[in-house]
């Protein structure tokens, strides 16, 4: 049982891409950015062309492997206060692919994105960290019921 925590914590990671994306759905529905999470994803890969399919692959590869950096980083800093490290560690990773699609992409393929995309995005990691860390103390850290 405890070879499969890290499978099953590259599932969780991957269910919680899809509140990421559907927090950033809703804000491009109400004019906040330009693109959403998949489509600038799929960027990286199709360089001009958004794609959700394939945006969901390459947002499922980042976002499986991200949970199991921070399943192995429980191990070190602790279990308590898993929301909290699930926002923080999506945040920090965010900011490492804004980086990322500003130096492949942006200006390149697709022209400039307002700064509203911005904050849409790093709103929307703050809801992948929210649902990583309530996922994570759900079903890999739940405490046994008998002793």
């Amino acid at each position: 049982m405890n070879y499969d925590k890290p499978l099953l914590a590259a599932a969780l990671g991957i269910a919680s891409t899809i509140p990421y994306e559907i927090t950033t759905r809703v804000l491009l529905f109400i004019g906040m950015g330009k693109y959403s999470f998949y489509e600038l994803d799929s960027l990286i890969v199709s360089s001009n062309r958004p794609s959700e399919f394939l945006g969901f692959i390459v947002s499922s590869i980042v976002g499986g492997a991200l949970a199991v950096i921070l399943y192995y980083a429980t191990k070190k800093i602790g279990k308590d206060y898993l929301v909290l490290k699930g926002i923080a560690i999506s945040l920090l990773f965010g900011l490492i692919l804004e980086v990322l699609f500003m130096a492949t992409i942006e200006g390149k393929s697709i022209p400039l994105r307002p700064m509203s995309d911005y904050y849409t995005h790093a709103f929307g990691a703050v809801i992948f960290g929210i649902t990583l860390g309530i996922l994570f103390k759900i079903f890999l850290f739940k405490k046994p019921i008998f002793n």
